[in-house]
This record gives C-alpha cells, sequence and structure tokens, in this order.
C-alpha cells in the first residue's frame, strides 16, 4: 500500500517550514573573543578519551588557558592564553569542545572568512564526572569554574583592548538523574535554570547582548544504568528533546548518543569524543552563524488506516537532509529497527513490518488498531545493556547528511548524518 500524497505533501511543506525558518535571537554577535565551555558530567571532560587526538593546533584562532583545556587541573592557571591543545591528565583525556571549536572555525572560514579573520575562541571543559544536573547550578564549585574563566578572560582581553562574549556553551549529561530517577519535571526545571543563570552571569561579566545558546545532546546510556533503575524508558532523553523541539528554545539538540562507539559502555573513545564534538561544531554553524531554528530529525504527523485484517500506521518526520534511510549497518537493528508499539493500556502492539515510503516517511503494519496507543523509538530493549551502536538501546533511522558532510579524524572518514532521538509519540492525536 502506498502513502497518502496529501501526507507527504503535508509533512514536506513542514519540513521545507522548519528548515527555512530564522531565530533571529540566535543569529550571534561574534565579539574579538569568544569562550565556549564543555559542560556537564564525565563525557564533557573527556572521560577515558585517550590518547588524544587533538595534539596540536589545527586552525589558528583557536585557544585555550596555559593551564589547559582543563584549567583547574593545572593551579588554574588563566595568566594567558595559548594555542588550544588537548591532553591526558589520569582518566581525561580529548574533549568535545576541541571537535566541536575545530569544525565551527573552519566552517566560519570558509562561509564568513572575515570574521574568522579577526576572532578567537577561547576554549574549556569545566564540567564534573557523574555529576548530577543539581549539582552543576550556580553556586557549585562546577559552575564557578565558569565564572572563573570569564573573569580571567575579561582580564585579558581589557588589557589586549578585545572584547568579550560567551555566545553558547556545550553540554553533556544526564545519565547520573536517569540513573537517579529524576523525573522528567525536575530536569526541566533544573535545566531552564542552569540556562539562565549562565546566561545572566555571563552578560554580567562579558557585556554582551546576545544570549548564550546551549548546545547539548539526547543521552543514551540508561541502558548501563538498568541495575538503579530498571526501565526501558528514558526519561531524561526524552524531556531533552521535548526541550529541544520547543520554538526558540535555547536548548539545542545536535545529536543523540546511540550511534557513537563507546569505550566502556558509558565514555567515549577519543575518536567519537572528537566526532561528537563536530557534530556540535556543526549545529553551532547553522544556528550561530546562520540563524537557523535548527531541530533534530522528529515525527510531525501521521495517518492510520484499516488495511484489510490488519492496519497501517504512517509517520511522516522532518528530516534536515532527507531522504531518510534505515541504517543497520552503521547501527545493528535491535528489532523493527528500533520502533515499538504500545496500546493505552501500555500494552505491547505487535509489528509486522516497518518500511520507508518517499523520502520522510515510515509505515509501520500492525494486526490491531493503535489508533490510541503510542508510538516509541529506542525501547525495543529492556535489559541491562552497555551503551553504543551494537549493544545498547539504539534505532536504524537517519537523515542522509553525511552523503555531503564528513569528519576526518586520525585517516578515517565518519559520516555525519542526523540520527533519530529517541521519542514517545502520541497517535490518539490528530491525525
Amino acid at each position: 500500500m502506498n502513502i497518502p500524497v496529501t501526507l507527504i505533501l503535508l509533512a514536506f511543506h513542514m519540513a521545507a517550514a522548519a528548515s527555512a525558518s530564522i531565530c533571529a535571537s540566535r543569529k550571534t554577535e561574534w565579539a574579538d573573543w569568544n569562550y565556549l565551555t564543555s559542560y556537564g558530567q564525565s563525557l564533557s571532560v573527556g572521560w577515558t578519551a585517550k590518547p588524544v587526538v587533538t595534539e596540536k593546533q589545527e586552525e589558528g584562532g583557536l585557544y585555550m588557558f596555559r593551564g589547559g583545556v582543563r584549567a583547574y587541573e593545572n593551579g588554574s592557571d588563566r595568566k594567558m592564553l595559548v594555542p588550544l591543545e588537548e591532553g591526558v591528565n589520569g582518566p581525561r583525556g580529548e574533549t568535545p569542545v576541541s571537535g566541536a571549536a575545530c569544525r565551527l572555525f573552519r566552517l566560519m572560514q570558509h562561509y564568513s572568512p572575515v570574521t574568522a579573520s579577526r576572532i578567537r575562541l577561547i576554549c574549556s571543559a569545566t564540567g564534573v564526572g557523574g555529576a548530577s544536573l543539581g549539582s552543576l547550578g550556580r553556586g557549585t564549585g562546577a559552575y564557578n569554574r565558569i565564572l572563573d574563566d570569564l573573569k580571567a578572560a575579561k582580564i585579558l582581553a581589557d588589557r589586549e583592548g578585545k572584547t568579550l562574549s560567551m555566545p553558547a556553551f556545550i553540554w553533556t549529561q544526564g545519565e547520573t538523574d536517569h540513573q537517579d530517577r529524576k523525573t522528567r519535571e525536575w530536569y526541566r526545571e533544573k535545566m531552564e535554570k542552569l540556562i539562565r543563570d549562565i546566561n545572566h552571569d555571563a552578560r554580567a561579566v562579558t557585556g554582551q547582548k546576545n544570549d548564550v545558546v546551549c548546545f547539548g545532546y539526547q543521552v543514551g546510556s540508561h541502558l548501563n544504568y538498568y541495575q538503579f533503575n530498571p526501565t526501558d524508558y528514558p526519561a531524561i532523553a526524552l524531556e531533552q528533546l521535548e526541550m529541544a523541539l520547543e520554538k526558540d528554545s535555547r536548548y539545542v539538540m545536535t545529536t543523540p548518543m546511540y550511534h557513537f562507539e563507546y569505550s566502556d559502555g558509558v565514555h567515549l573513545t577519543a575518536p567519537m569524543s572528537r566526532l561528537y564534538g563536530e557534530y556540535v561544531g556543526y549545529v553551532m554553524k547553522k544556528v550561530l552563524l546562520d540563524g537557523a531554528d535548527w531541530k533534530p530529525v522528529h515525527p510531525l504527523t501521521h495517518k492510520i488506516r484499516k488495511s484489510g485484517k490488519g492496519w497501517t500506521v504512517e509517520v511522516a518526520f522532518y528530516a534536515p537532509c532527507p531522504p531518510l534511510v534505515l541504517d543497520t549497518k552503521t547501527v545493528d537493528d535491535p528489532g523493527n529497527y528500533g520502533f515499538s508499539l504500545v496500546g493505552a493500556e501500555g500494552e505491547d502492539i505487535a509489528i509486522k513490518s516497518v518500511r520507508l515510503v518517499g523520502k520522510n516517511a515510515v509505515q509501520l503494519l500492525t494486526e490491531k488498531d493503535p489508533g490510541k496507543g503510542r508510538l516509541r523509538y529506542g525501547m525495543t530493549i529492556n535489559e541491562h545493556r552497555l551503551s553504543g551502536p551494537r549493544t545498547g538501546a539504539r534505532g536504524c533511522l537517519r537523515d542522509s547528511q553525511g552523503d555531503e558532510v564528513k569528519a576526518h579524524i586520525q585517516g578515517k572518514d565518519y559520516r555525519m548524518d542526523n540520527w533519530c532521538p529517541f521519542f514517545d509519540y502520541s497517535l490518539s492525536k490528530g491525525h
């Protein structure tokens, strides 16, 4: 059976509108010096990501404090700026900030060379391994690292007659709060307050006019914490998606994490930490330089129809770079490509088949009417699992951005497709 033409046309129109949307408040006014920090828990500071990838200055214009990308580890030496270079300290290695800064600066050199020729990016990693969102807010030691960085950078900038801004921060956190069974409501409240506080305090130090934007991810390690929170329902991950889909949200989701290779089921390898950073830098360019209202792959609209003895669920998706692909090479199929259906009482509804239709639609065939149920993605495994594309919670749906956008890391090219985040989509709302 073919998907209805009206559904495809509606989805195309909605996707085109989303792609063309411009949010003027996000397009940043670049200062002479621009501070960028990687904040959150262990992935933000490169836990197990060694040996490092970024061993020397790559692009020019990229700096860190003399104490290193994690200046707090080396006497908090912020007395001067030196070229950006990652280093190893105990279990910590390559942080995402280098990949983000390098990708952003390369794109800036290509698309806005005049801007690139006059600015510096000051890179830092200020997170804390195993930290809950509740222990990363205003008044904590970790939060004060950001303020200490900004104040030190302000002194150095003033000395050289340069302007200073904090356009954004990278957010890599959520694992601990899933483990601790925090609610979606709790996470949203804390996250929104953190963004407001960083924005207020950064502007107070720098005098900048533009708001600080949070470039986050969707946490993908919840099954690794199954012994503490025995569920396949990724509450924190779903709330991160919900925040990212809000109009003019300052929580921008750069990528879900299930398609990255992990060193131990929780932490990324060094090439993957660099690759994650490259994803962040690419989206930063779209938002901060182009002013785009970036959104991840997600379902837009659906239609349910009776089909012989069964039912079809036809779902149209927004995709930054269609067509959509069911990729079982990069990510092992966990069953039905990661899709599942549940009824109104939470009962499983068996799926007979899943296929793509057109450039941006998925069609599922089932024997039972799912009209009062929900379509879920990434929730087909309910047991302890190490994270990653072969073992963890995952799905196979992505767009085709990687046909054109790639990252070259240690002699290897990596596709940079936009993978669909975990979602829980109601089928009872209007079709």
